[in-house]
């Protein structure tokens, strides 16, 4: 069974955008989310650039905790080597705390060459500066002290008024593919979280059968791995709302490939997207996203669900460009037409256990 999760980058579209508006649509969508069950409301991190205003998603779970009472709400992800990671360990326990037991964790090594130059931390150093953080993270989480020793990372024995959360800490979701994240991911049950972008159902089904791999050779068992899925999803019945989201997930590709070169051509914090190298035409970028009628989106989940097999489905639903009434009639009509053709896949709500 597949659980839903509710994704919010946060992207500042143009200079007539308002942040407080894309808060304010963020927190709508986070507690719409909520109220239709959702299992978790996922915030991205990203800096200096208006492809997300979130640099901190803590910040955004510290500030949707008290807007909400039953979904989760996690970091997608903490970008660590971006972080001190003694202050790190406190502010996740802080959030655990606000949230009253709800927080989950997304880790990520980051991949945008101006946030590493402009951080001042090297590209070439991110999987091993991940790899400490985590080790730090898990010690300070679990037992309220760290004490470290590392290439990167020293940090006497230190103390934490917070709770020690003991073996059971919050649940950990992680985005690389790097063997050794891959296997520890593997060790400690932790569930791989991969985009498939603008991919159709095949190459979706490549990159599900790498991922797989990935965790045979960490030491998993490829049938029984977790995994989390993000895709787009657009609920409209209008063809030409449908093409103008189809565009919105074109800029998003063309985002993805941007963002990873180091000579980013912008506007102060708007970037300018290039079309991809052999970029399909616009009608590709329709077909391959879950965008039209609810029951065509309701179908095409279905296959996908049941050839994908991911134990956690979240849904990217507002990307910028997409004005704030149509994300969030998006979100309803998901909620009251979507989800009940999607009952015999995915798992009901849990309740939550005392924090």
């Amino acid at each position: 069974m597949t659980t839903l999760g509710l994704f919010s980058l946060m992207g500042l579209y143009d200079r007539n955008t308002s942040p407080a508006s894309v808060l304010k649509t963020t927190v709508d969508m986070v507690c719409m989310a909520e109220d239709f069950g959702f299992e978790t409301a996922w915030f991205a991190e990203h800096h200096f650039t208006n492809h997300s205003i979130c640099p901190a998603s803590l910040m955004m779970i510290a500030h949707c905790a008290p807007a909400t009472t039953r979904i989760k709400l996690g970091t997608a992800v903490i970008a660590a080597p971006f972080h001190e990671p003694l202050r790190l360990v406190q502010e996740v326990a802080f959030a655990d705390l606000l949230t009253s037991g709800r927080l989950v964790l997304g880790l990520g090594t980051g991949y945008q060459p101006h946030e590493f130059a402009r951080f001042g931390v090297e590209d070439a150093t991110k999987v091993e500066r991940t790899m400490e953080i985590w080790d730090i993270l898990e010690q300070g989480l679990r037992d309220g002290r760290v004490e470290y020793s590392g290439r990167f990372y020293t940090i006497p024995e230190t103390h934490m008024p917070l709770r020690a959360f003991g073996p059971k800490l919050p649940e950990i979701f992680v985005t690389s593919r790097h063997p050794e994240m891959v296997a520890r991911s593997v060790r400690g049950g932790h569930t791989p979280f991969y985009s498939f972008g603008n991919r159709d159902l095949a190459s979706a089904l490549s990159v599900r059968t790498s991922i797989a791999d990935a965790w045979r050779a960490g030491g998993g068992d490829p049938e029984s791995m977790p995994l989390a899925i993000q895709r787009f999803i657009y609920i409209t019945d209008d063809r030409r709302d449908a093409e103008h989201a189809a565009a919105c997930v074109r800029d998003l590709a063309r985002a993805w490939v941007t963002l990873q070169n180091p000579g980013i051509v912008r506007n102060g914090p708007f970037v300018r997207l290039m079309p991809l190298n052999d970029e399909p035409p616009l009608e590709d970028f329709l077909s391959s996203a879950v965008i039209g009628p609810a029951d065509y989106c309701a179908e095409k989940l279905l296959e996908e669900i049941s050839m994908l097999r991911p134990s956690h489905l979240c849904c990217l639903m507002g990307p910028a460009g997409i004005g704030r009434r149509e994300t969030l009639a998006s979100l309803e009509r998901f909620g009251y037409e979507v989800m009940p053709r999607l009952s015999e896949v995915l798992e009901a709500p849990k309740v939550l256990e005392e924090a």
